[in-house]
């Protein structure tokens, strides 16, 4: 609702300059929002008692209440369409009276759309619905504010103060040495299966076998797979080949990876593998593998099944944790301001909570969640009567419904958008936040003094300390857990929020508003002329791309899919479709003005039309895995555009077409013009720029990038990649998080005096490719001690020997040597890296020597490929760095002739 009170408020301001007749527009407006203001707090009021109380006629009364919200809604959204449809051309004058609404002269406005007429309507629709006597809804609302709900705070996500969540596989400890054991057995068991219900840990004691060095050790592969249910076989074996690749360097085709598979040994873990089809079928594909290679699966199916469908197979049952492992548990889930308050009444609450929660890992985490922000025992014991005034529920609904209850209403928004999501699923954190923002979640947060990105990374952190979704790899991923989703996608239907469904045939499609489609069979979109969505806002989509072995043979031709339908969606914000087989872009993309998001990622795109220069309320066009080279120069023009993400996007030859492009955060993927210069270069103006990534890059581009990127102290991440790279040097630049070349780098020997006081731009990570370094150029580029992680790969260094000595490595944590040809010595200097941690080489077939490993007290993992004479050395000299070793032997299986 206050997303449509904003839109109410921009209609108010242009329509008193549009219609002079339309004198009394603006009291109407004003009687609209207080009204829908009203309704709301009522709206919220209602849904949360009447989860408990579950009464027919208030949720009758809701629906029709909302109905009329949405309503509103469409009035401001069709007036604004015939508006900007009205005059070709108009959009593009600059005096604008409103800030989303260009001004222009009413004679040469052909529209009359009667808005007085429908907001006259609609308060009279509003009125009847909140003053119905046949409902008789006052003492139903009252009864509804009764009850304990309300006596919860729920602060909102300025007030919160987020700290930090500490989560660990406490109480777990015998079923990861059970499986274990299991796993490292000469004789054992190929498969090993993890049951239990929902929310037991068996994901969390999987990951910890995962992440044990003993187990790490004793495979050449330890792959992880979690696909969402009813995604093909093929797509398990292309997640399997590219993390061996990634872990191994085998460097394979797709079409002999199952040759190679088979002479591994490997480790699979399948993490919830629900269907007892998709598990058969899986199973039956994936190779056996060399001698003790085993395969991990987690699941809810009951031993009985698997074992009637599955002969060999051991399972380990995870159950319930007991108290004493219930305590040791809460003390790592009851972190932040609600410690002290755990703490200090111990004694008493564990009891409750070991009653409440049954000792299953999942709730207790919710509990903790609910209980994150309160700092007083009163609230503690307000929650813990709440909960059990919820009975009748299941447990995990329960203590769901208690936590959405009490959320502000912008997390409610964040959190319900997960219901379009796969569950269990590791997700982008970068696209969440685009997507967020485009929906404009945060625009309803008023006050703080918080940016949006500030507000929307504050609602993430929220609702992982709640326990609602967690953060996966190196905190770029989040997931949600399946019963979460499960709840979340209830209440999203309930609430006409999102309508989730593997295809296109939706009940009620003229009403539908929010739209997700997971569709793991095909490519193809499939839908009915005549089912058509005409309320959609938001169309996300997750198909079939190819798997390997068919982008193989795309030659034989897939069918296409078109978007035609969405001409009849002309209300659409997001659009957001990855893996449909599309040829084009319709030309009536351009006409729907209210698109924000357009992402179209692995849909065999070749262009897009012009009309998407149309969209001038684009924030984000994602077109990343597609073979578009070029945009209609227009295109540039939209000044809201915040994010383009392409793979190799030529951008405009006249710097002038870019100069309004002023808001640009994320610029991945492109190609910078050779006529640009120093003094028109657009990317100057970019100053909220916090990504860059240039593909094609000629060292005169670079230069000009150099200088233009001196002042941007937004900027995070720079990737450049090109045939030959100057040293990068600036006087103002600070360090980044993240800083990949590929390509030459080239000496600055020749360049001025002045240059070199400069310093070179420099990361905490850095990767290096193709960049043919010597030690004496390595040594200035990495001049300053800022690097934590370091990868020299693919002949980025050259000389004999890389020598790591003075202070610039003395923060170094991780160093990846890899396909350095030329290399045949490492030397480490006494005390220049005392916190390296992880030490990996492969595809250096001359280096012989190793020095300085010996003293290095934080080093934990040394992994080598193929270097037998390498271990053999560090083994003789110091027998406790044994221990740390992984040698994989590639040459073993690396061939398949």
């Amino acid at each position: 609702i206050l997303t449509v009170l904003n839109k109410i408020g921009e209609v108010a301001q242009f329509a008193v300059a549009e219609y002079q007749r339309l004198q009394d527009v603006d009291k109407q407006v004003d009687d609209l929002c207080s009204k829908l203001e009203f309704l709301m707090a009522m709206i919220q009021v209602a849904e949360e008692g009447n989860r408990i109380k579950r009464d027919e006629l208030v949720r009758v009364w809701v629906n029709h209440l909302r109905s009329a919200v949405f309503q509103a809604e469409d009035i401001a959204d069709e007036y604004f369409q015939e508006v900007y449809q009205s005059r070709p051309g108009f959009e593009r004058k600059q005096a604008r009276r409103c800030p989303c609404i260009p001004c222009f002269n009413l004679s040469e406005v052909p529209v009359r759309y009667d808005l007085a007429g429908q907001i006259k309507e609609l308060l009279g629709r509003l009125d009847d619905i909140q003053n119905n006597k046949l409902l008789n809804m006052r003492p139903r609302m009252d009864g509804a504010l009764d009850n304990n709900i309300q006596a919860i705070d729920k602060p909102t996500i300025g007030t919160m103060v987020v700290e930090g969540r500490v989560d660990a596989a406490v109480g777990f400890d015998g079923y990861i040495k059970s499986i274990i054991n299991l796993l490292l057995e000469d004789k054992g068991s190929t498969v090993v299966v993890v049951t239990g219900e929902s929310g037991i840990g068996k994901s969390t004691a999987a990951r910890a076998v995962l992440g044990d060095r003993t187990v790490n050790r004793s495979f050449d592969i330890c792959v992880w797979v979690c696909l969402p249910a009813k995604s093909r076989v093929d797509k398990y074996l292309d997640q399997i080949w590219k993390q061996s690749d990634e872990q191994t360097h085998h460097g394979c085709g797709r079409s002999e990876f199952k040759q190679v598979l088979a002479k591994m040994k490997s480790l699979v873990v399948l993490d919830g593998m629900d269907s007892m089809d998709e598990l058969t079928g899986v199973l039956r594909e994936l190779p056996g593998g060399a001698k003790g290679s085993r395969i991990v699966v987690t699941t809810q199916l009951p031993d009985e099944e698997i074992k009637q469908r599955r002969s060999g197979v051991t399972t380990v049952e995870v159950k319930s944790l007991e108290q004493a492992d219930c305590v040791e548990f809460l003390d790592k889930v009851f972190s932040g301001r609600c410690r002290r308050v755990y703490k200090e009444n111990q004694d008493k609450f564990v009891d409750k909570i070991y009653k409440i929660s049954g000792g299953l890992p999942l709730a207790v985490v919710l509990l903790g969640g609910l209980l994150y922000f309160k700092d007083h025992e009163t609230q503690w014991n307000e929650v813990f009567d709440l909960l059990e005034s919820y009975a009748r529920k299941r447990l995990i609904k329960r203590l769901l419904t208690v936590s959405y209850a009490t959320m502000p209403t912008i997390l409610k928004s964040c959190f319900l958008y997960f219901a379009a999501m796969p569950p269990n699923v590791p997700l982008d954190l970068k696209k969440l936040h685009r997507l967020w923002s485009a929906e404009g979640i945060a625009e309803s947060e008023s006050g703080g003094g918080f940016t949006e990105n500030e507000v929307l990374a504050r609602c993430l952190r929220v609702l992982v300390s709640r326990g609602l979704v967690e953060r996966m790899e190196d905190g770029t991923k989040i997931c949600i857990h399946q019963s979460v989703h499960g709840f979340a996608k209830e209440i999203a239907h309930e609430t006409g929020f999102m309508e989730s469904d593997s295809k296109f045939g939706i009940r009620g499609a003229s009403t539908v508003r929010g739209l997700s489609i997971h569709n793991y069979v095909d490519r193809v979109i499939r839908i009915d002329k005549e089912n058509c969505f005409p309320k959609l806002r938001t169309l996300l989509g997750d198909f079939a791309e190819d798997s390997i072995t068919e982008v193989a043979h795309a030659k034989r031709g897939l069918r296409k899919s078109r978007l035609e339908f969405l001409r009849h969606s002309k209300f659409l914000r997001v659009v957001d479709l990855h893996g449909v087989k599309l040829g084009t872009l319709p030309d009536s993309i351009g006409d729907m003005i209210h698109l924000r998001y357009l992402g179209l990622r692995s849909c065999c795109l070749m262009d897009l039309p012009p009309s998407v220069a149309k969209l001038l309320n684009l924030e984000t066009l994602d077109i990343t895995d597609n073979q578009v080279q070029s945009i209609v120069d227009e295109f540039w023009k939209i000044k809201k555009l915040k994010h383009v993400l392409a793979e190799k996007l030529t951008l405009p030859l006249s710097a002038a077409s870019m100069d309004l492009v002023t808001e640009l955060e994320t610029l991945q993927g492109v190609r910078l013009s050779s006529q640009w210069t120093q003094e028109n270069c657009p990317i100057k103006n970019m100053a909220k720029i916090f990504s860059l990534a240039v593909v094609g890059a000629t060292a005169a581009c670079v230069r000009l990038l150099a200088k233009a990127l001196e002042e941007k102290r937004a900027l995070h991440h720079l990737k450049i990649a090109g045939d030959r790279i100057p040293l990068l040097r600036s006087s103002r630049y600070q360090p980044l998080q993240y800083l990949q070349l590929d390509g030459k780098i080239l000496s600055d020997e020749g360049a001025a005096q002045s240059y070199h006081t400069r310093r070179p731009i420099t990361a905490s990570r850095i990767v290096l490719r193709s960049s043919c370094m010597s030690q004496e150029l390595l040594g200035r580029f990495l001049s300053q001690p800022i690097v934590n992680e370091l990868e020299l790969l693919d002949n980025s260094f050259t000389d004999l020997k890389l020598l790591l000595q003075g202070d610039a490595f003395k923060y170094l944590k991780k160093l990846k040597l890899g396909n350095l040809k030329e290399l045949e010595e490492l030397v480490i200097g006494e005390s220049a890296v005392p916190n390296l941690m992880t030490l990996e080489i492969f595809g250096c077939p001359k280096l012989k020597k190793i020095q300085g490993l010996k003293n290095l007290e934080q080093l934990k993992n040394l992994f080598f490929f193929d270097m037998p004479e390498i271990v053999a050395q560090l083994e003789a000299v110091d027998k406790e760095l044994s221990g740390k070793i992984k040698h994989v032997r590639t040459s073993a299986w690396a061939s398949t002739t």
